[in-house]
């Protein structure tokens, strides 16, 4: 009875020290895999902050960037915004130009026919206007006997000639035009020949007139 008894302990030790390593084991295992899985949450996060850095470091980059293109968008509003002032300035200035051309010529015209004597005085005024109009980039459009170019004329009268060569040519200025810096600004109002036949029939010339 009592080896029985003694060989039951042994084994009951036995078994209570396998379960008890077996236990152990497990434990250490489990801490080994705690212990790996923390240093994968603080490998986590770590990038996670790293992330939420780069972000951040993204979102001001983006800031800056919307920040400049908002600067260069008001920017180039404002230098548009210049432009058209300059542009509207610039077209009062040829309007103003325009009239005091027409008025000049409309004296050239009254002092040819009244007033001969005055014609040397407005033409030494025109002359020295001139000079500032060729080098602001304004040329005028007043040649007579040239001939009529649609582009640059608008024939407002019809002479007939019986002389062939001069046909479709500039015989009057009424306006003077202008062109400004190679736009043609205002057409001329001409007068301009028109060939006829000795016998008084019209010839194909091709003129045309615009009022």
């Amino acid at each position: 009875m009592g080896i029985f008894s003694f060989r039951n302990k042994n084994e009951k030790e036995a078994e209570e020290k396998k379960y008890r390593f077996g236990m152990e084991g497990m434990l250490r295992e489990v801490l080994d895999k705690n212990s790996k899985g923390q240093e994968s949450l603080d490998t986590l996060s770590m990038e996670i902050r790293q992330i939420g850095t780069d972000v951040r470091k993204h979102d001001m980059a983006l800031e800056d960037c919307l920040d400049a293109l908002e600067e260069q968008r008001e920017e180039e509003a404002q230098s548009q915004k210049r432009i058209a002032e300059l542009e509207s300035g610039q077209e009062k200035l040829l309007q103003v130009l325009d009239a005091y051309q027409e008025q000049v010529w409309n004296m050239m015209r009254y002092a040819a026919e009244h007033d001969p004597a005055w014609v040397a005085q407005i033409d030494l005024i025109r002359n020295a206007v001139r000079g500032k109009q060729i080098s602001g980039g304004i040329s005028l459009i007043e040649e007579t006997g040239v001939r009529v170019d649609y582009a640059l004329h608008e024939v407002i009268e019809i002479i007939d000639t019986a002389e062939e060569e001069r046909a479709q040519v500039v015989a009057e200025i009424y306006h003077p035009g202008y062109v400004y810096m190679g736009v043609v600004k205002k057409k001329a109002k001409v007068a301009a020949y028109r060939y006829v036949q000795t016998d008084g029939q019209e010839q194909g010339t091709g003129l045309e007139r615009g009022i």
